[in-house]
C-alpha cells in the first residue's frame, strides 16, 4: 500500500524521462507480481499474470520502437488485466480471513488504489482508439503526459471531486466515468466504512473488561 501511495508522488518526478518511466513501470509490476505470488492460491492466475506481464513488456518496447498505437493498446489492455488479477487475488485473500485485521484493512485500501489505476488503463484505451474522448487532454502530447492526465482524471472521478479541467466526451468514456463514480462512492461508504467499523468493534470487545454478574 505504501508503494502505491508513494508512486503518486514519484511519477511526476520521473516526468518525460523514458529511462525513469521504464524503471517505474518494471518496479511497479514486480511489486504487484510479488503480491500476487504471496496471496494467490490458484497457480493458473499466477501464470496468467506472468504471461500478461510478458505481453505488456513486449508491447511497450514495440510501441517505443514503432510508435504504433496498436502496440500501446496491447500494453494498456495487458496492464488492465494484470491489475484485475491483483485485485481479484487481494479480494480472495480478504475473504479467507476470519477476523478484521490491519492487513485486511490495508488490502481493502490497496484494492481502491489499484482500481483507480485499472480505470486509468480503460480510459487510455478509449483515448487510443477514439481520439478526443476527453476534453482537456491534448492527444499530441507525449504518452507519459496523456497517461498522467488520465490517471489524475481517474482518481478525481473515483473520489467524485470533479474539478472539471478534464471531461469525458465520448459515450464510452462517459459510461466508464459513471461506473467509476458509483464504484468509488459505494466502496468507500459501504465496504471500507463497514470494515473499519467491524475492526473497531473487535478492538473494543477485546479491551472492555468483562461485566460482573
Amino acid at each position: 500500500m505504501g508503494f502505491l501511495v508513494l508512486q503518486i508522488f514519484i511519477t511526476p518526478i520521473a516526468g518525460e524521462s523514458l529511462y525513469l518511466q521504464r524503471i517505474m513501470y518494471f518496479y511497479t509490476y514486480l511489486v504487484l507480481l510479488s503480491a500476487v505470488t504471496a496471496i494467490v492460491v490458484n497457480k493458473t492466475k499466477l501464470y496468467s499474470f506472468l504471461i500478461l506481464y510478458g505481453i505488456s513488456l513486449i508491447s511497450s518496447i514495440m510501441f517505443f520502437r514503432t510508435k504504433s498505437l496498436l502496440w500501446l493498446g496491447g500494453s494498456e489492455l495487458a496492464d488492465m488485466l494484470m491489475l484485475g488479477i491483483t485485485i481479484w487475488g487481494i479480494q480472495r485473500f480478504m475473504s479467507r480471513q476470519n477476523r478484521v485485521t490491519r492487513d485486511l484493512i490495508s488490502g481493502a485500501i490497496c484494492i481502491y488504489l489499484l482500481a483507480g489505476l485499472m480505470w486509468a488503463d480503460a480510459y487510455s484505451l478509449c483515448e487510443i482508439y477514439s481520439k478526443g474522448s476527453f476534453f482537456g487532454i491534448d492527444p499530441e502530447q507525449t504518452v507519459f503526459s496523456v497517461r498522467g492526465a488520465l490517471t489524475y482524471f481517474s482518481y478525481v472521478t473515483m473520489l467524485t471531486v470533479g474539478y472539471g479541467d478534464v471531461l469525458p466526451v465520448s459515450l464510452m468514456a462517459r459510461s466508464l466515468s459513471i461506473l467509476q463514480g458509483l464504484f468509488g462512492q459505494m466502496y468507500l461508504a459501504v465496504f471500507i466504512a463497514g470494515t473499519i467499523g467491524m475492526f473497531l468493534s473487535q478492538k473494543n470487545g477485546r479491551t472492555d473488561p468483562p461485566e460482573e454478574e
